[in-house]
């Protein structure tokens, strides 16, 4: 089977994610204590606990340890893919797994991600809004009218988060409803994500960014500015400043995946959102799992070892 690992992003963060496989799993424990090391930050605390998760620097660090750490005791036990991706900051999950970042550097750039991230707009002003049932070209038609309403996400053919202005979201939704939109519901973020409105803050990035060391991949990683994988020779510091302030194509992602033959999605993190949104999509051949805490981890193993997996 050609495997697929997939991360998830922010807005999956659950309380006392991760505390059972940090007791009984060392590969787990060492993976999550040097992220924490790198992160800088109680990540016990935020994971275990909830604490400090009203930040975006901690949720993402919190939520890029758990995953990864998650992937590492996966791996300890013999799983593997060739092609990874990651919704938004899972992207940085995905590098992660693929060999282009360590895992210590991994948990100190989402940390000062989230950072510049939370900065990117005063406080109540920006925000998301979850669209369900238009497509891609009936949103832009709609929220043409409003100049700070931007395409944020393309999840799937007609799931799309919009990033903005909290005012013109909330004056875009009755439109959107009357263009036929089955849903239009403000998500809880503290600001929009992926557009232009952090235009200065993907600069600040940039900066952060510099210094940093990428290496090759171990197989193919997806970009969500690209909508497919990063080429040979790839410019990880602009398409992941990119990132920021342009649409996830994440939709062209998944595309592309099916079409290059992926017959197995694993995503490995919390929340188990992307599997269900594959489940929308895919056909009954596709193998999907979801590994998120100790529990799902033994099924999926179980599952290996009989080769149903």
């Amino acid at each position: 089977m050609k495997t697929a690992f997939l991360f998830p992003g922010q807005g999956s963060q659950a309380p006392g994610m991760g505390s059972d496989l940090y007791l009984s799993n060392s590969r787990y424990r060492e993976a999550f204590d040097r992220c924490e090391a790198g992160a800088g930050i109680d990540l016990k605390a935020a994971c275990f606990k909830g604490e400090g998760m009203d930040e975006s620097s901690v949720i993402q660090a919190a939520i890029f340890t758990h995953s990864l750490a998650t992937l590492r005791a996966l791996e300890a036990e013999g799983a593997r893919a060739v092609v990874f991706a990651g919704l938004s900051l899972g992207e940085y999950t995905a590098l992660a797994a693929a060999g282009v970042l360590m895992d210590a550097q991994g948990a100190s750039l989402v940390r000062r991600r989230g950072a510049v991230m939370d900065g990117a707009v005063p406080p109540g002003t920006g925000g998301m809004l979850s669209v369900v049932g238009l497509t891609l070209e009936q949103v832009e038609a709609v929220i043409a009218a409003f100049g700070n309403v931007f395409i944020a996400n393309h999840l799937s053919e007609t799931q799309i988060t919009l990033g903005g202005l909290l005012g013109e979201l909330e004056a875009a939704k009755p439109a959107l409803e009357a263009a036929g939109a089955r849903m239009a519901v403000m998500l809880a973020m503290k600001g929009p994500s992926h557009c232009p409105l952090l235009n200065q803050a993907a600069e600040r990035f940039a900066g952060e960014l510099a210094g940093e060391i990428f290496g090759e991949p171990c197989g193919a990683v997806y970009s969500n500015a690209l909508g497919a994988p990063y080429p040979k020779n790839a410019d990880y510091r602009a398409l992941l400043c990119a990132q920021m302030n342009t649409r996830v194509r994440w939709h062209d992602c998944v595309e592309g995946m099916l079409a290059g033959g992926v017959n197995r999605f694993v995503e490995i993190g919390p929340g188990g959102v992307l599997i269900k949104m594959l489940k929308r999509r895919v056909c009954t051949e596709i193998s999907l799992f979801s590994v998120q805490d100790e529990a799902s981890m033994e099924a999926f193993l179980r599952a290996e070892k009989e080769g149903s997996a």
